[in-house]
């Protein structure tokens, strides 16, 4: 699928609502988070009255909260509005913003993601589109019953590299299923994931 093509894409009304639902998970888990930042930096503001020895312990805590603060602003722009056409990218990368964005879902802060991408060829399709399919399937698989953990991996099979979570009875939603085809590929039949051409397949297809 050319860039013209990508970006003249248009979601479902379908789709998109299953994409809100997305967007208003994650900040209302952003809205605890901050919540949260707020009680710690309340508790430093009273380790400042304390000698002077402690500003080592402070500056660690402050370290560790400005991270997090930073991460939920990673999070909203991720989720924030379509953007860019396709570029090359190596899909740990985008995986890796992609468990950010789900560590802040409201419903599923304790069910930590592990994704295994060590073998994932890179990819040129819009990198937020990857990211929100990454998103959908996480939490797709957080919703499951009767599942330990949300696993999700990413492979190259071929052209092709394959995203697939730890769930085969589970089928793509509507959104999974758009984004896909959006990006050149498809959703499977008979497990729970999608697939993309990798950035070798589609340079062989322009004979490069």
């Amino acid at each position: 699928m050319a860039d013209s093509e990508i970006q003249r894409t248009n979601l479902t009304a379908e789709a998109i609502a299953e994409w809100n639902g997305h967007v208003e998970s994650v900040l209302r888990g952003i809205a605890h988070a901050l919540n949260n930042r707020a009680a710690a930096l309340s508790a430093l503001v009273e380790l400042t009255t304390e000698p002077a020895e402690e500003a080592s312990v402070i500056r660690s805590i402050l370290g560790t909260e400005l991270e997090r603060v930073l991460n939920m602003v990673r999070v909203l722009r991720s989720i924030g509005g379509s953007r860019g056409a396709a570029e090359a990218f190596t899909p740990g990368d985008a995986a890796a913003e992609a468990s950010l964005v789900l560590e802040q879902y409201a419903e599923h802060r304790d069910a930590p993601l592990a994704v295994e991408a060590a073998q994932a060829q890179p990819v040129r399709v819009a990198r937020w589109m990857f990211v929100r399919a990454l998103v959908v399937l996480g939490a797709g698989l957080a919703r499951a019953r009767g599942v330990e953990g949300r696993r999700i991996h990413i492979a190259t099979t071929g052209d092709w590299l394959e995203v697939t979570g730890n769930d085969n009875a589970l089928r793509a939603s509507p959104l999974l299923s758009e984004l896909a085809a959006a990006m050149g590929g498809e959703t499977f039949a008979d497990r729970y994931g999608f697939r993309v051409p990798t950035l070798a397949a589609l340079r062989r297809r322009e004979g490069r």
